[in-house]
């Protein structure tokens, strides 16, 4: 007995460095500067981001990391999180603000456990919204994870609720009222009293909103533009139309409009409505494109592919016209001395392929690489450009 007893006491002793050495050192020094930088910008959401990444580390935190993570909650909603940080920040060093941080929230908000089903989401809903700024974002952001999940396990406001058709009342209380969506034995729901740990059952379940997310689209930057010579004449007012052979020019693109990310099928796919703008300035030609896109959307992690119909406009102008078609007036001209100018309409499709670099809350600063095309019958239009810009974040509902 006792030899084994040395032996744990041995194994221990050999475990305690190795997990030691498991703290990422360099990766928490440079989280750490960064979820400060954030906090300075008031970017909650790349802040909440940042703490996770430093819970990952396996380092100890300190008392300015832990604060930080709990304003993130709050800001967020997670009043459940931010209460168990404060918490953490408090053994280091319980200040005042602190103390009177976590007494508000004891004074304020009960604990709820709310179990439903993922597949039947129920909805969450109370009789009257708090005025309190940081009390809406904590029903807000409870209901947003019910829709999303089926189920909730944080801290709500005082009073009474809904969920999937049973009702609850929350109220202070050390332990978490669990609520039970679904249909139960026994038939009707008999709600639960406060901090009771007795599951309050029911049927019915809600339904997601349609719109999971909404935001504007933004974006610009260079691009390039192809149309090879056309493969038929174009009749004009006196005859054959004079028409450009080969161009190819550089010039600018740039594009506006808003995504919605549709909740029911996929939460990371949606729809965008966009218009563009694409112009080309050559040293002969000079081409002037507006067209209109409606693009179904798919946002993998922080990617960004996208593909849809479009509808252009181009306008276009030069000097040097197509060979096999110059007859009539522009028969004895040189072909590289003939001035034309024409409009162009027609159906395409464009796509585009993003990837998001910058975390701005509610947004996502993107890079993108995009190309489209579209035919008027008698020649086609080809462009690429790279772009830079802002799209909606995607809400994701992770742990």
């Amino acid at each position: 007995m006792n030899r084994a007893i040395a032996a744990l006491l041995l194994w221990g002793a050999v475990l305690a460095p190795i997990d030691a050495l498991a703290c990422d050192a360099a990766e928490k020094l440079r989280l750490s500067q960064e979820i400060s930088r954030l906090a300075a910008k008031n970017a909650w959401s790349g802040v909440e981001r940042s703490y996770e990444a430093l819970l990952a580390t396996k380092c100890a935190l300190g008392f300015e990391q832990y604060w930080l993570g709990a304003e993130s909650a709050r800001y967020l909603g997670k009043t459940w999180e931010q209460y168990e940080r404060l918490n953490q920040a408090k053994q280091i060093d319980a200040q005042p603000q602190l103390l009177e941080s976590i007494a508000a929230i004891e004074n304020n908000y009960g604990r709820v456990d709310v179990k439903g089903d993922p597949r039947r989401p129920p909805t969450l809903t109370l009789a009257e919204m708090p005025f309190a700024p940081d009390q809406r974002k904590a029903v807000e952001w409870a209901q947003q994870v019910v829709v999303n999940t089926g189920m909730f396990h944080g801290m709500l406001p005082f009073g009474a609720y809904d969920v999937g058709g049973v009702a609850f009342t929350v109220a202070a209380g050390e332990t978490f009222q669990v609520v039970t969506v679904g249909k139960q034995r026994g038939g009707d729901a008999v709600a639960a009293a406060p901090g009771d740990e007795k599951a309050t059952g029911g049927g019915g379940g809600g339904s997601k909103g349609l719109i999971n997310y909404a935001g504007p689209i933004v974006t610009v930057g260079p691009g390039y533009t192809l149309t090879p010579a056309p493969k038929s004449a174009v009749e004009g007012t006196a005859g054959v139309a004079a028409q450009p052979g080969d161009i190819a020019a550089a010039g600018v693109q740039a594009q506006a409009g808003v995504e919605l990310g549709l909740t029911y099928r996929a939460p990371e796919a949606g729809l965008a409505l966009v218009v563009g703008y694409g112009g080309t300035f050559g040293t002969a030609n000079t081409l002037h494109q507006a067209s209109g896109w409606l693009a179904g959307v798919l946002r993998p992690g922080q990617a960004r592919l996208s593909l849809g119909p479009t509808y252009s406009f181009l306008a276009g102008k030069g000097q040097g016209i197509y060979e096999p078609f110059r007859t009539g007036a522009y028969a004895e001209l040189p072909v590289q001395a003939v001035d034309y100018s024409g409009y162009s309409w027609g159906v395409g499709a464009r796509g585009s392929v993003g990837y998001g670099v910058l975390d701005l809350d509610k947004l996502r600063g993107v890079v993108e690489l995009g190309g489209g095309w579209h035919t008027d019958g008698a020649r086609s239009f080809v462009g690429v450009g790279l772009q830079f810009g802002i799209v909606p974040a995607v809400p994701r509902f992770e742990g």
